[in-house]
């Protein structure tokens, strides 16, 4: 392992053990039939969870009760600065001493515990906490193998699946025999699928298996599915479920935080493309509002280099799009001052600091401090 992974492994355990603190941690219990006492879960709500009560939250499911502890710490510090780049998630985990796994059925040929997730865990989920319906599921080794069963027999009930070093040898748990199948029907909306692994002594009897999913992932995933594959080959073996984690959330949200390239094919047909796109993120994608301002934004000043006047247009267009927004108004200012035309840079800086005045103070002094930039370089005209 290179100097660099260890910093970067070292980094990831001090922010998981330091930061878990920020949110709030509760118990779910379930009773079930097959066993004596409750199941208990523990659910890690985000910071402002109780604060914020007309916001709603994508769910992360992990089924090991240790994943806890390092998916909390991760969570916090990757969502913490305007939830970028992990939008907030509710995360639960099994409570040590859960024996709900019992359920699986190593053969593949029933799925008892994937419809106990189906009919009890998730429904109560649901019912307690202000999900939003967009939900992800991570697993490392067994646990793993879990996620792809997941995808394969019931991929209605989850959007995102992370599947980091799964056991796949002799056809465990059916995956490898029904993925043909069942990948070829995942193309009723899009769905994403991180799967990953390393070059480990503890991975060695799993590389065959590893090629042939990677192999039938090629040639029947459909183009609905939004699959990735990652081979961590200088690694440590457990540091592969936090690797993998980050990995997955900057891929998955990466439409939402990134945005379209002005020269893309979409923002080449101009604001009404990039709203019908967004439409389709928002309604198709992840079932929840993705805003389509930053492309519009980003298309805007590409234009202004060439066509100052296309670009003015589509910066006011987000304007009359979002009038509440305070970026909308300081980036058509912004433009303005571009041109050196400090009379309408003023005019709509004033109004992105009315905005701010309703917010927090950084807002409040960096707005201000712009907007008497632009009216000293209107006086000096």
């Amino acid at each position: 392992m290179n100097t660099f992974g260890k910093l970067i492994t070292l980094l990831l355990f001090t922010v998981c053990f330091s930061a878990q603190s920020a949110s709030s941690q509760e118990q779910l219990k379930i009773t079930h039939p097959k066993f004596s006492q409750p199941l208990v879960f523990n659910v890690a709500l985000p910071n402002g969870y109780e604060k914020n009560t007309d916001k709603s939250y994508l769910m992360m499911f992990d089924f090991h009760p240790n994943a806890n502890t390092y998916l909390s710490g991760m969570h916090d510090w990757l969502s913490h600065n305007g939830e970028w780049p992990w939008l907030q998630t509710i995360i639960v985990t099994p409570a040590p001493g859960n024996r709900v796994g019992m359920l699986f059925d190593k053969s593949g040929k029933t799925t008892p515990l994937l419809d106990f997730f189906e009919k009890e865990l998730f429904t109560e989920v649901d019912k307690k906490y202000r999900t939003n319906g967009f939900k992800i599921m991570s697993g490392f080794r067994l646990n793993g193998t879990i996620v792809l069963s997941m995808l394969l027999n019931k991929p209605d009930l989850v959007n995102a699946y992370i599947a980091v070093s799964p056991e796949l040898k002799d056809d465990y748990a059916g995956i490898l025999s029904s993925a043909k199948t069942a990948l070829s029907k995942l193309d009723d909306k899009p769905r994403f699928l991180l799967f990953s692994h390393g070059s480990t002594i503890k991975e060695d009897h799993q590389m065959t298996s590893y090629q042939a999913l990677n192999s039938l992932l090629e040639k029947y995933a459909p183009d609905e599915l939004d699959w990735q594959y990652q081979h961590f080959n200088n690694n440590y073996f457990m540091s592969l479920p936090l690797l993998s984690t980050i990995l997955a959330i900057e891929n998955l949200f990466n439409d939402i935080h990134r945005g379209l390239s002005p020269q893309s094919e979409i923002s080449k047909q101009g604001v009404q493309a990039i709203l019908a796109h967004y439409k389709y993120l928002s309604t198709q994608k992840y079932g929840f509002q993705v805003s389509p301002q930053d492309s519009i934004n980003q298309l805007g000043f590409y234009l202004l280099k060439s066509s100052p006047n296309e670009g003015l247009k589509v910066l006011q267009q987000n304007v009359d799009l979002f009038p509440k927004k305070i970026n909308t108004h300081h980036n058509l200012a912004k433009a303005y001052a571009q041109l050196d035309n400090f009379n309408k840079a003023v005019t709509h800086q004033e109004n992105a600091v009315k905005i701010a005045n309703k917010m927090p103070t950084w807002y409040q002094k960096r707005h201000g401090e712009i907007l008497a930039e632009y009216q000293q370089k209107l006086v000096k005209q």
